[in-house]
């Protein structure tokens, strides 16, 4: 059986019957042999599921994500309806959260941060277009160049499956390297600055989401 620690209480995590299509649930009762769910939805639909269904399930902890398989053994009650999974034998990290990086392109306003006369953010945007993006950092493709280590704000919307979500982050300048000389075009290598864990956990959802779709499409 897996080691304890892995498993919390309110835990987030996806439910698929066939690795493909996930339905988000969370944790509602640990047992030394079971533990039980929410019913796992999908926008508006239920995972459908009877005793002795097999099932995988993920689920982001720290800078990882892992994975692994069980067993439906039933439902529990507890003023609403859960559904009882056996205990995990093994639980397997399958990747750092923070280096996958995911080949994109999506509108990013940037602007330097600086401070007005009155010592507030005065910042004068300027149109660029991502080239990745990760949970760590971006590299993104500017038409003029910017110093290393300069600090960047980023606006950005993130187009996931339920809704699209809006961040608005800071980023370090780690290099800047000329691309193509006749459109002038160059690349920025950033990492977030003071990225909180509710921004991190938007950008890894929409990454692992986009990766997923990849998957079936091949």
């Amino acid at each position: 059986m897996a080691e304890r620690g892995y498993l919390s209480m309110t835990q987030k995590i996806q439910v698929s019957r066939d690795g493909k299509t996930w339905f988000n649930s969370s944790i509602q009762d640990l047992r030394p042999e079971t533990f039980s769910i929410t019913t796992p939805y999908l926008k508006e639909r239920p995972l459908v599921v009877f005793r002795g269904d097999h099932v995988e399930v993920r689920f982001f902890k720290g800078d990882c994500s892992y994975h692994f398989k069980t067993l439906v053994t039933g439902e529990a009650k507890d003023n609403i309806r859960l559904l009882r999974l056996a205990y995990p034998e093994q639980i397997t990290r399958i990747q750092q959260r923070m280096h996958v990086r995911l080949p994109v392109a999506l509108n990013v306003d940037y602007a330097p941060v600086k401070r007005d006369a009155g010592g507030r953010d005065s910042p004068d945007f300027t149109r660029a277009s991502s080239v990745d993006i990760s949970g760590g950092g971006m590299k993104l493709a500017v038409r003029q160049p910017v110093g290393e280590k300069e600090l960047l704000l980023l606006k950005f919307n993130l187009p996931l499956k339920n809704k699209p979500e809006y961040l608005e982050l800071p980023a370090r300048v780690i290099r800047c390297t000329i691309i193509d000389l006749k459109t002038k075009t160059y690349h920025l290598g950033l990492r977030y600055d003071n990225i909180n864990r509710r921004q991190q956990d938007i950008i890894v959802r929409f990454i692992f989401e986009k990766m997923a779709l990849q998957k079936r499409l091949l």
